[in-house]
């Protein structure tokens, strides 16, 4: 058994033909840098697709009408699992729809403001016709009445 040094990998061990790598020198990936990352081009195919779901079309309608929301919030208006109200900000967050922060404990979104033209207006749309539905009264009071923690906006 060798052990050799190269400047990728700290430490690799021979064992027959293959090489098997330590834990030790297996690379790091590198740590997530704020806006390293870039954006999705998002498709129409996506934006339609995440607007097939009824939570999701309900958070954007809410979203579009505020600032910026803290999850929290969003859990109470619409009166949903904490999980299952993130796990669908998720998704719209990664396919470019939202962004997002942390502001101390809490997770802050919005609409991305780099949000293509057209994209704007399908939402302006739905939001125009969602107005039409009881559900948005009854979600828009929720959240006007849900604590607020700390959202200032962003910097």
């Amino acid at each position: 058994m060798a052990t050799t040094s190269t400047p990728a990998r700290a430490a690799t061990v021979r064992r027959g033909s293959p090489t098997v790598a330590t834990a030790a020198a297996r690379p790091r990936k590198p740590a997530a840098v704020a806006g390293a990352s870039p954006r999705p081009r998002l498709s129409t195919g996506t934006l339609f697709e995440l607007l097939s779901d009824g939570t999701r079309r309900r958070l954007l309608t809410l979203l579009l009408d505020e600032r910026e929301v803290c999850v929290c919030r969003l859990v109470d208006a619409l009166q949903q699992p904490q999980p299952k109200i993130s796990r669908h900000l998720a998704a719209l967050r990664e396919a470019g729809v939202l962004v997002s922060r942390r502001q101390r404990t809490w997770i802050m979104y919005r609409l991305d403001p780099e949000l293509p033209g057209w994209a704007v207006r399908v939402l302006a749309m739905l939001s125009e016709g969602a107005r039409q539905e009881p559900d948005y009264a009854d979600d828009c009071k929720r959240l006007a009445h849900a604590k607020r923690c700390g959202e200032v906006g962003f910097t």
